[in-house]
This record gives structure tokens, sequence and C-alpha cells, in this order.
């Protein structure tokens, strides 16, 4: 028995750790517009990853070595009984379909209670996820009692399920054992009987009632490990799903062409877009314009017009509803999407650093990088001399969200990384827009140095940055209402003209 169980074990541990892996494999292959979902949130989907992989390991560690050595007992007890006394082996089997039906139904109930339960649990963790990740934010706003309550809120629910199912699975158990107890009186009552006619022997009688004891007690167990039962039924469930879906688009996908000769040539053809989590509201409306190997194109307008997302459709983090994308003349869906990444870069407006060293994070962008490139990036990105003079160096780890740095480094770290992999096509999403003005100096004269020579898409915020541009596009709610040179649209007298002469008040004031 302990060799069975110790097997079972084994191979619990051993599916556990494959369905960790798999699934969050799949989680990182899951397109972008996925986690845009609000049940599909970052603590959701922790607390999935460990609970329900675990509640696997249990049933399989746990539950099946238990059935295993249950359904051996009753099937030996079974023929015992009916070779020493059939007529008594009748009685005892007679209740069985009793003891079925109302295990069945108390699995029902605990499995529904177990699925409220493991929703809870997500939403708990997303709450906590969410003020403990912003735990700057909440004693700010002086919210951690808010938070608190939330999650007690949502803790509240698997408390009062687990009640429930605890109730309900005593209550099975007892009532199995009732079952049973009847069982054994009448199987003594008829053995009694028996016994006087002369029909069977009392060893015979006793042969049964034993039997039919021992399969008593492992039909009870069974009823005590519905709870885990139904818990393994609910996380299966919910791995299947995770890992029967099929990504929109798959990250990790290395079908699809490449290009021989990758210059940066992008072009985006009457295209049409909205998120899927909000697909009555149009975010771009027949957007047409093509930035051309080694020119510097920029976005500018609005907040809400569309530049942001004409940079997630060249990533091809999301498709187009209507029209295309096309990068070297090829359409993004028809890419090796993970060749068309590895040709391009972005640097953000919110640089977003791992914890780790400053060196590893540089590496991250381009795998297998070496010390010299990593040295080489850091220099082109104006970040090296100051790297150097940390006591650690490269080794010089960066904290949480890269806590330890200042704005403008995180930003100098975050080009570096985006500068390893010398990419022919750069984009850059507001880049600047949140580090203070001596900070963006430097920062904007970095980007400068690293836009020559290759194709530059550019978010621009401040329109100072962008004026010896090759080409500027203005967008206005969705649409491209202007295009051209930075003195052409001023001749214009436009809405780009307009913004101009906007931030130039908003400078003097």
């Amino acid at each position: 028995m302990f060799g069975r169980a110790g097997l079972f074990h084994i191979a619990g541990e051993s599916l556990t750790r494959k369905i960790r892996y798999e699934t969050f494999r799949k989680y990182l292959s899951f397109e972008a517009g996925y986690y845009d979902d609000e049940h599909n949130g970052i603590g959701m989907l922790t607390a999935r990853l460990a609970t329900e992989a675990e509640d696997v390991n249990k049933f399989i560690g746990t539950v099946l070595s238990t059935f295993t050595s249950t359904m051996a007992t009753v099937i030996t007890a079974l023929v015992v009984a009916f070779y020493y006394e059939w007529r008594l082996a009748l009685i005892m089997v007679g209740t069985w379909p009793i003891q079925v039906v109302a295990q069945y139904q108390q699995a029902l109930t605990v499995r529904g209670a177990s699925f409220k339960t493991k929703k809870a649990y997500e939403r708990s963790g997303q709450s906590a996820a969410e003020s403990i990740r912003n735990i700057k934010t909440v004693a700010t706003l002086r919210r951690e009692e808010t938070f608190i309550r939330s999650f007690n809120t949502h803790n509240r629910i698997p408390h009062n399920s687990n009640v429930k199912g605890a109730f309900v699975t005593s209550f099975g158990f007892g009532f199995s054992q009732a079952c049973n107890l009847f069982v054994n009186a009448l199987i003594f009552y008829a053995g009694c009987r028996f016994i006087t006619n002369g029909w069977i022997t009392m060893p015979e009688m006793t042969n049964v009632l034993m039997a039919s004891t021992f399969s008593a007690i492992s039909i009870g167990m069974l009823a005590q490990f519905s709870t885990m039962i139904s818990k393994g039924a609910v996380a299966s469930r919910g791995i299947y799903l995770t890992l029967e879906r099929q990504s929109k688009i798959d990250g990790m996908d290395t079908s699809g062409s490449r290009s021989e000769k990758f210059e940066g040539n992008v072009e985006f053809a009457d295209v049409g877009f909205s998120y899927p989590i909000r697909p009555d509201t149009k975010i771009l409306k027949h957007v047409s314009f093509k930035a051309v190997a080694g020119k510097s194109v920029a976005l500018v307008g609005a907040s809400g017009s569309g530049k942001s997302t004409s940079i997630l459709l060249t990533q091809r983090l999301y498709d187009a509803n209507s029209g295309h994308v096309a990068v070297e003349g090829t359409d993004v869906r028809e890419w090796d999407i993970m060749a068309l990444r590895n040709s391009m870069a972005i640097v953000g407006q919110e640089p977003i650093l791992f914890n780790y060293t400053i060196g590893e994070n540089i590496a991250y962008g381009k795998p297998g990088a070496t010390q010299k490139e990593i040295e080489d990036a850091a220099r082109e990105a104006n970040i090296y001399n100051f790297v150097r003079n940390l006591p650690d160096g490269f080794d010089t780890s960066v904290g949480q969200k890269g806590g330890r740095l200042s704005g403008g480094q995180k930003q100098r770290v975050a080009i570096a990384r985006a500068l390893v992999r010398k990419p022919k096509l750069l984009l850059l999403d507001e880049a600047t827009a949140a580090l203070d003005s001596r900070s963006e100096k430097v920062v904007q004269r970095v980007l400068d140095k690293a836009a020559k020579e290759r194709t530059t898409l550019t978010v621009a915020h401040r329109l100072s940055t962008i004026q010896d541009y090759d080409l500027i596009i203005v967008f206005k709610n969705g649409r491209i209402v202007e295009r051209g040179t930075h003195d052409e649209l001023l001749a214009q007298k436009g809405h780009y003209s307009l913004l101009v002469e906007q931030q130039s008040l908003q400078v003097t004031h």
C-alpha cells in the first residue's frame, strides 16, 4: 500500500510540474487582447497557476491511491461474501445503489461549491496583487482599509463554500455509515434465521458480516474524499480549457515567412481597428501611411487618437479589423512572428525593468548577448559610465520595477535593451513624456543618435523633439488629418500648427 501511494504521489508531483510549465507557457503565448479581459487579471492567473495544479496533484497523489485501495477492498469483500452465502451478500449489496446516488449528489454539491471557491480565490488574488503591486499609491491615498475590506469580502465566499462543503461531506459520511450499520443489522438478523434453519453455519455468517463491515469502511472513505475529487474535477476542467485554447496571435509561433533583408519598411493600408473588449469603439479609421527604410516618422495628435495603437499593430500585438499592416511588403499576419519582433525594438513611456541586474535587463533584448554587446549598447544609450561607477557595475540589481534607478536611468537602460539587438526598426512610444526636463534632454539626445540609419516610428508628445523628422503624421479621432514635414505642416496653419501653438503657450506659462 505504501509503495502504491508513493508511486501515485510521485506521479502527481510530476504531473503538477508539467501542468504548471505548460500552463505558464500557454499564458505567454496568448495574444495581448486576452489580458485586456477583466477575468484574466494577473492575480487571477497566478492564483489559477498555483491552485489548479495543486488540486490535481492532491487528486492523483491522494485520492487515486485511496480509491484504488478502496475498490480493491470492496471487490474482495464482495467475492468473499458471495462465496460463503450469496443471499446474505445480496442484502449487503442491496443498499449500495442508495449510497452511490447519495454520494453522487454530494459530489455535485461540493463541485459547485468548489467552482465558486475557485473564482473567489482568483478575485481575492487579483485584489491582493493590485494592492501590493501599487502599494505606494495605496499608501498615498490612505486606502489600506479599503483594499483589506475588499480582500476580506472575496475571502468570505470560499469560507462559506468550504463550510457548506464540509457539512455536506460530513452528512454524506454519516449517511453512508448509517446505511452500512443498517445492512449489518439485517445481515446479523437474517444470518441468525439462516443458522436456525440450518442453511449456513456461524463461521459463514461471521465471514459475510466481516466482509460487509470492511466494504462499509471503504465506501465511507470514498465519501470523505468527495471534496478532493470535486476540486480535482473543477481544476482539471480549468486546466483543460486553458491548454486547449488557441491563441489568436501566438507570440511563440515560428511558422510564417521571413525577410532575408530586413530594412524596416512599414505600411498601413486602409487600417481599421477596435480593441476586443470595446468592439463598438473604433480606434483607427481608414488609416494609411508608409514609413520608408532609414527614415524617421512621427505620429502626433491628442490622447486617444490612435497613435500608440498604431505601434501595437506594427508589433502585431493586435490584428487590424480591416485593411492590413505590412512590414517589408508582407502582411504581418503572414510573418514568422518571432522573427518579426526580433527585427524591431520598442522603448515606451514607462520603462518596464525586471528585478534582476542591469546587465541582465539589457541582455533580455537579445538572448545570448555577450558582455561586449551589453557594454556597447550601454555606451550607445549613454549609461555606460554611470553603470561602471556603481559598486557592482553591471551586476547591480535594479530592484522591483527598477525602483533603485531614477526615471532617466531606467529609460536609458530600456534604450540599451532595445539597441543591443541592433534593430532596423525602432519604435518609440512617447519615450520621454514621463521624464523631467533635464532627464528628457539627456534621453532625447540618446534617442536622436539611436534613430540615425534606422527606420524610426515615433509617437511624440513634445513636438519640439520631432522638428527634423522626415515625415510627421497628425491623428485626430482615429483618422489621419495631416501629413508632411514640420515646416510644411506649419505653413498649412492647420491642426498641427494649432498643437505647436498650444505647447508654446504652455511652455511660456
